[in-house]
């Protein structure tokens, strides 16, 4: 089964998580048996696509309450549960904590990660934007705790059809990593243009409200620029941040800049809709 297939398949069930998925419809996407799918996907991810559906359930359940007022109650029958004490139970035996405690206590997901921030806790400014819908060709990767030098790796490996510096980089920021399992974490290398490299599959980047932040300088630096972000956002702002995937836009990188300290990336979290 080619990567791409895979890659079909774990977008369809990331855009219906909350939904029951058949066994046909997995069939149909796949063209393959589905014991063939479920082999191939528990060979590559090391967990059954029963349990992706149900971990990106309560990974995104988790984000809404971390990043959301939305009553608890909402929250379950957003994410596909059919109550709020099966979706509390299954809550509680994936991350050891009530979704109660979960939403009152959200300073402590970001503790250890803010707390590691070298520069104290001054303020980044961000300003709202509306991000246009863009068609990408994208690849992904599981890799432990978004490692740099997987990401890089993954970058270097796309050759592109066009000129270098007219081809917009995206990259995916699929899972939050301080609650996904950090062996789990998911990163998308997208471009706007078709590359000649093999594996590639499409997607949409959707387009919304989202607070861009901008992190100046090598991309080894970046997890200091997502501190200050999260620690003004816990402590200072009053935005509630949506539960989809971080964007970064490389806008100025090893395509278009020798100078790393010259690099420019822009972070868009996404922003809740009113």
């Amino acid at each position: 089964m080619s990567l791409a297939k895979i890659q079909h398949i774990i977008k369809y069930i990331e855009e219906h998580y909350d939904q029951d998925i058949s066994v046909q419809k997995l069939e149909q996407l796949s063209n393959y048996s589905y014991r063939n799918v479920q082999r191939v996907f528990k060979n590559i991810f090391n967990e059954s696509l029963g349990a992706f559906q149900k971990r990106l359930k309560l990974e995104n359940a988790y984000k809404k309450l971390i990043y959301t007022h939305d009553p608890i109650t909402d929250i379950a029958y957003s994410v596909g549960f059919e109550s709020l004490q099966s979706f509390s139970k299954s809550f509680k035996k994936q991350f050891n904590i009530s979704p109660i405690k979960a939403r009152e206590e959200k300073i402590i997901v970001f503790e250890n990660f803010i707390n590691s921030y070298r520069e104290g806790s001054r303020s980044i400014a961000y300003e709202i934007v509306f991000f246009k819908e863009v068609k990408v060709f994208y690849i992904g990767i599981q890799t432990e705790n978004y490692n740099g030098a997987e990401i890089e790796s993954l970058w270097d490996g796309i050759d592109i059809v066009s000129e270098k510096n007219t081809t917009a980089h995206y990259g995916i920021i699929v899972d939050q990593p301080l609650i996904t399992n950090k062996l789990k974490c998911r990163y998308e290398a997208c471009i706007d243009q078709e590359p000649v490299s093999k594996g590639f599959s499409t997607t949409t980047i959707l387009g919304g409200r989202y607070a861009k932040y901008l992190h100046e300088g090598s991309y080894s630096l970046i997890e200091d620029t997502y501190r200050r972000i999260y620690i003004d956002w816990l402590f200072n702002s009053t935005l509630e941040f949506d539960y989809s995937p971080i964007i970064e836009h490389y806008v100025k990188n090893e395509c278009n800049e020798e100078n790393r300290n010259n690099y420019m990336t822009e972070i868009l979290i996404p922003v809740k809709k009113k």
